[in-house]
């Protein structure tokens, strides 16, 4: 298959990601430095709900001795990133649920030195993040890092706060005229011979990202890791709700 066509898709992906993230690229480069910072340039590494691999390629831009093990579920996504990043050989893709018995699929032996995750474990229930945790803990190596960047959330005791924020920058900015958004970019993925076969795939398994707000706070976030044997819990890279937690094993 044509490498051009998947690295244009994956173009298109990170745009219509931009739209509906304003800061994305902002958190890509905190975590990549802090990955850096905590870890060294030749880490073992988890992208964890990668998509089609855009930290991974940007990890992989800073530092390009780092291996990494980019774990979706979503097969068109999946596809995208095999297509567009073959010539990466360090970077593995991983078709796993991070619900289930993920670790156990891994092509890197644990213990590894880091996970990396963006914009994707809101897309898991409260006990089941807790439990993702647990298993977490369990493949990184003492003094292994979690830099997680996504929207967590103001507290409850912090209500106010956390509608002002709102107000200042909503879940879904106002797409711009003319602007492929989500549900356009799905449109004309289903349009796309060459991911027929695994939008059946998606299809199949009831694949879709849920957009509701699961109420995953920071301090919610903080609870779970120390309880899942995390020593150190913080936030390295803030702007409002849109946050890069980091935990230390």
């Amino acid at each position: 298959m044509d490498a051009e066509l998947w690295v244009g898709w994956l173009q298109r992906w990170d745009a219509q990601q931009q739209l509906h993230i304003p800061d994305r690229e902002d958190r890509f480069g905190a975590i990549v430095e802090a990955l850096a910072a905590f870890v060294g340039p030749s880490p073992r590494v988890l992208d964890l709900g990668s998509g089609p691999g855009s930290l991974s390629e940007r990890v992989l831009r800073r530092l390009p001795d780092a291996e990494i093990v980019a774990i979706d579920a979503d097969p068109v996504l999946l596809a995208i990133g095999r297509g567009a990043l073959a010539t990466r050989p360090q970077l593995h893709f991983l078709d796993a649920d991070l619900r289930g018995g993920w670790t156990a699929e891994l092509p890197l032996v644990p213990p590894l030195d880091a996970a990396v995750s963006t914009t994707a474990l809101h897309w898991l229930g409260l006990s089941a993040l807790v439990g993702f945790y647990a298993q977490l803990a369990a493949v990184l190596r003492p003094g292994g890092v979690l830099l997680n960047g996504d929207r967590l959330d103001f507290d409850h005791d912090q209500r106010r706060i956390g509608e002002v924020a709102q107000r200042i920058q909503p879940d879904w900015p106002p797409t711009q005229p003319g602007a492929e958004d989500w549900e356009a970019w799905w449109a004309a993925a289903d349009q796309e011979p060459a991911l027929a076969e695994a939008m059946d795939l998606r299809r199949r398994r009831g694949h879709e990202h849920p957009h509701e707000n699961e109420a995953h706070t920071y301090e919610f976030h903080r609870a779970a890791l120390i309880a899942a044997g995390f020593a150190e819990v913080g936030t390295v890279w803030q702007r409002l709700v849109n946050r890069v937690l980091v935990a230390i094993r």
